[in-house]
């Protein structure tokens, strides 16, 4: 003789800490059986929107990121426990980047990194900023330098300071203690500017650089260029390689460049360190 069954749910958790399967009893006694998008969405907090079609549940919201959904309260407690590991990997790593994304999807328990990068660009404090595959806090925070890294680095600005465009050598910056942990604590927190490989001068120079090739009859030569900025040709090369990846410049050919006459002062293209700052007012 058919008996007709109520499936309550096509597709369980697993039953895995101790109590879990009580709390699945009282969790199932509330059900009916039939299709409730928001109330699958609560019990599971993300899931597939593919998964509930698949179960027959229409989808109560759109995605947050590519084909998942999330429930709003346990997406805003995900943004919070986000928030608040970035805080806690500044704080333990003061002279590192940024948390990776790929750590924190872990910490979080999520399963796919797309979910931590729609966590970070939604909105809340502390904003969150990513870059490079790692997750800062607030714009304008980075790593926290020790004093002396500081010391280090204020000495370093004292130099460039005089010659702008000459870059201390490596066995200057392993003299002061700059290694390259340090080198790139200091280029996160905004106090130096890394223009290539071992290469680093004040926040701005770009710009500074940039005015004084606007000033040399154009198109230049790397000489002409190497000459006008009081600097060396290891120096110069990477730099002139920057300006031409920010857009301040581009090659004419394979000896001479110009200035862009659309870059302005403000210069374009893509940037590889936080904004540049007031090369007299770090953040530290």
């Amino acid at each position: 003789m058919p008996c007709a069954a109520t499936v309550l749910d096509v597709c369980p958790p697993d039953l895995t800490r101790r109590g879990a399967g009580r709390a699945r009893a009282a969790e199932l006694a509330t059900m009916t059986g039939r299709p409730d998008g928001a109330a699958e969405l609560r019990r599971r907090g993300l899931v597939r929107r593919s998964r509930l079609l698949a179960m027959g549940v229409p989808p109560p919201c759109p995605p947050v990121t590519g084909d998942w959904l999330a429930d709003r309260d346990h997406w805003a407690r995900l943004r919070e426990r986000l928030a608040a590991e970035v805080e806690r990997y500044a704080r333990r790593h003061p002279m590192e980047p940024g948390l990776p994304t790929e750590a924190a999807r872990h910490l979080l328990g999520l399963p796919d990194r797309a979910l931590v990068d729609a966590l970070a660009r939604t909105p809340g404090e502390p904003r969150l900023q990513r870059r490079d595959g790692r997750l800062y806090g607030p714009a304008g925070t980075g790593p926290t330098l020790p004093p002396p890294v500081r010391a280090a680095v204020d000495a370093v600005r004292r130099e460039l300071e005089r010659a702008p465009f000459r870059a201390p050598e490596a066995d200057r910056l392993a003299q002061l203690g700059l290694n390259r942990k340090a080198v790139a604590a200091a280029v996160s927190a905004g106090a130096l500017l890394r223009v290539g490989d071992g290469i680093v001068l004040l926040p701005g120079a770009d710009v500074r650089a940039a005015a004084v090739l606007r000033r040399l009859p154009q198109p230049f030569t790397l000489s002409e260029a190497r000459k006008a900025l009081g600097t060396t040709r290891r120096v110069a090369v990477p730099l002139l390689e920057f300006l031409d990846a920010r857009g301040h410049t581009e090659r004419v050919d394979d000896q001479r460049r110009r200035c862009r006459a659309d870059a302005g002062g403000s210069g374009g293209g893509r940037e590889s360190n936080p904004p540049a700052r007031d090369p007299r007012a770090p953040r530290f």
